[in-house]
């Protein structure tokens, strides 16, 4: 009896030891990760989550981080200052490298912001108050923009590096693209001005828009929902071992 209480203790204690082992053996990271709701003209809503440390940015199609990595996913090196675009259906892994944008604009692009009247009834986030500006290009309407001043300043600054290694990228396709299909709010958006959604906090709602005389539709649009400071595992941030594909 004595011998048989001993082995049911020691089977007992063996299997309380072994999730205790195995999560010690998962390295854990300080995170922001921030929750979106993005809609695409043609393709409908669909959520996005950024996950943020010190040396990554990492973006997946998915309410949780990691969830859907069957689908694939962005990770930006802060530091290499490189984009990879990880497609798990293909097994490759697309690489974009931090590139200047040395062209001119094929048009002239006047940019403005205009700052809109603050609504006092809106809700505070973060603590701080919410900003509204309408941009412009060349006077057409392009963005209608809720910005939050002095929020996540990390964050932000990740990513307007983001969309300045992608500006790079897109000034390189801009060669291919008719004079006629030239657009001023795309060029200010996503080549000459890429940052100017950012330029006055953290975007919590931004629209993109087309506008056509009084008449506006909604092409593209990314509203927070949430966002918290969390440990999260340091395997998000590793490539898997497909073949990679540089673009520049």
């Amino acid at each position: 009896m004595k011998k048989t209480l001993t082995k049911i203790i020691f089977s007992l204690l063996f299997s309380l030891c072994l999730p205790l082992v195995s999560h010690a053996e998962i390295e854990l990271v300080a995170a922001t990760v921030i929750h979106f709701s993005e809609y695409e003209k043609g393709v409908g809503k669909n959520p996005v989550t950024m996950t943020i440390t010190d040396k990554y940015l990492r973006i997946d199609d998915s309410i949780n981080q990691g969830a859907d990595a069957d689908n694939g996913f962005v990770l930006y090196d802060r530091q290499e200052k490189v984009i990879y675009s990880v497609s798990s259906e293909e097994q490759q892994i697309v690489k974009i490298k931090l590139a200047p944008v040395i062209i001119s604009s094929p048009m002239a692009l006047k940019v403005r912001t205009v700052k809109q009247a603050i609504d006092k009834n809106a809700p505070l986030i973060g603590g701080k108050q919410t900003h509204s500006y309408h941009l412009f290009v060349n006077n057409k309407l392009c963005s209608e923009m809720v910005t939050v001043p002095g929020l996540m300043p990390d964050v932000v600054e990740v990513m307007g590096q983001f969309k300045q290694v992608l500006a790079g990228q897109q000034a390189e396709t801009l060669r291919y693209i008719p004079a006629d299909l030239h657009e001023g709010c795309d060029l200010a958006r996503h080549i000459f001005y890429p940052k100017s959604h950012l330029e006055n906090g953290f975007p919590l709602i931004v629209q993109e828009i087309d506008q056509l005389g009084k008449d506006k539709s909604l092409q593209h649009s990314r509203a927070l929902l949430n966002y918290k400071k969390q440990a999260v595992s340091a395997e998000l941030f590793v490539l898997p071992e497909y073949s990679i594909i540089p673009l520049n």
